[in-house]
């Protein structure tokens, strides 16, 4: 891979002549250049040895390196620069897996404390050395075992110099079984589809109009419209509910997609432009693990580049419209219950903008508007 090569200047009186003795002992020499009292030749290793053991009284000197002499040349006259950047990378990477602050997230001091004193006996403080995932993971499960009445969860995340520990203190709670006296009312405005009732007085049937707060399952129980007791109604009523979302989509459509490839990466930054010492990926976004000094305007930084995928899409009129259901119908799920479904959607109205689409759109709703109210 590398060839060693050197670049003689030969000089004297009739170097050719000089030239041929060479040749007659057998010394073989390429890129031949001749000057008016010197020549440059081209000689690999072995014929630069023989070259240097002839008693001559031509000047021989080396006017250049090729191959791995060039690059041992290189080091040789910039190791002071090289010995810095060697020491400089295993000071970063030093500094790089200390811990510099542990900040525990929660409002109670005796938590607080607790936790604080369990990283500690765990090795997990202020300068002490970054744990690898697997370790801290090993760490929660037994600070979590060593305190299962107080601490319900826990989570260590690094961020670069820095462990931010999120806490969940347990609380136990007594349950209280006995259901007081209630109604089931409407949540909302609907067209009743179907009662589920195990307990209370049904008021309401299906396909009935309710208006929110109607009272559909009653807990009052009558009987010949005098009050025989009151009791807590259990159920469960769906009807068919109506919503209007309005969104707006943009023509022009970004995103940024992270993929699973990372790599590690020396950078140099002189007045703002970046030189990477390996390749960079085609489109990437670089997180600088280091840096050092704001003001002279040079800067050494490790980097952590993750590759990206870049969208940028101008969307059809069929994909605006597309997209302005797929957005309105998650934007209305996540308002309603699980059991929730819609049984219809259809567009209204559409506004243009300079930028964006602003769409209104109509649901027809399938919901559970079940709700409770107590009987004083």
């Amino acid at each position: 891979m590398f060839n060693n090569y050197y670049e003689l200047k030969i000089e004297g009186k009739d170097v050719k002549r000089f030239l041929r003795q060479l040749y007659k002992m057998n010394i073989y020499f390429e890129n031949v250049k001749y000057m008016n009292q010197y020549v440059y030749v081209k000689v690999n290793k072995d014929n630069y040895e023989k070259i240097k053991k002839i008693k001559t009284i031509y000047k021989i000197k080396i006017n250049k390196l090729y191959g791995l002499n060039k690059i041992k040349d290189i080091i040789y006259r910039n190791n002071i620069f090289f010995i810095c950047i060697l020491l400089g990378v295993i000071l970063l990477n030093v500094l790089c897996n200390i811990i510099f602050e542990i900040e525990i997230k929660t409002d109670n001091k005796e938590i607080s404390s607790l936790v604080e004193k369990e990283l500690k006996e765990n090795g997990i403080k202020k300068y002490s050395f970054i744990k690898k995932y697997e370790k801290r993971k090993e760490i929660i499960e037994k600070i979590l075992n060593n305190n299962k009445d107080e601490l319900e969860w826990l989570e260590i995340e690094r961020k670069g110099t820095k462990y931010i520990v999120r806490v969940e203190e347990r609380i136990i709670k007594t349950k209280n079984n006995k259901c007081k006296p209630r109604n089931i009312i409407a949540k909302r405005d609907g067209i009743i589809m179907s009662i589920n009732s195990s307990s209370g007085e049904i008021k309401k049937a299906t396909n009935d109009y309710v208006k929110k707060g109607d009272i559909i399952i009653s807990g009052i129980i009558t009987k010949n419209e005098e009050e025989k007791n009151r009791i807590c109604a259990e159920g469960k009523v769906y009807a068919e509910t109506w919503y209007q979302v309005k969104v707006e989509v943009p023509y022009n459509y970004k995103e940024v997609i992270y993929t699973k490839e990372k790599k590690k990466n020396l950078s140099l930054t002189i007045f703002n432009k970046r030189y990477s010492i390996f390749n960079d990926y085609d489109n990437f976004i670089t997180k600088e693990i280091f840096i050092k000094n704001n003001i002279i305007p040079i800067k050494l930084s490790l980097e952590e580049n993750n590759k990206v995928i870049k969208i940028d899409h101008i969307y059809t009129n069929e994909e605006l419209d597309l997209k302005a259901l797929e957005i309105s119908r998650e934007k209305l799920l996540s308002h309603l219950d699980e059991d929730s479904s819609i049984l219809l959607e259809k567009k209204l109205k559409t506004v243009a903008k300079n930028s964006t689409i602003e769409v209104m759109i109509f649901f027809k709703v399938k919901e559970n508007i079940t709700e409770y109210q107590n009987i004083e």
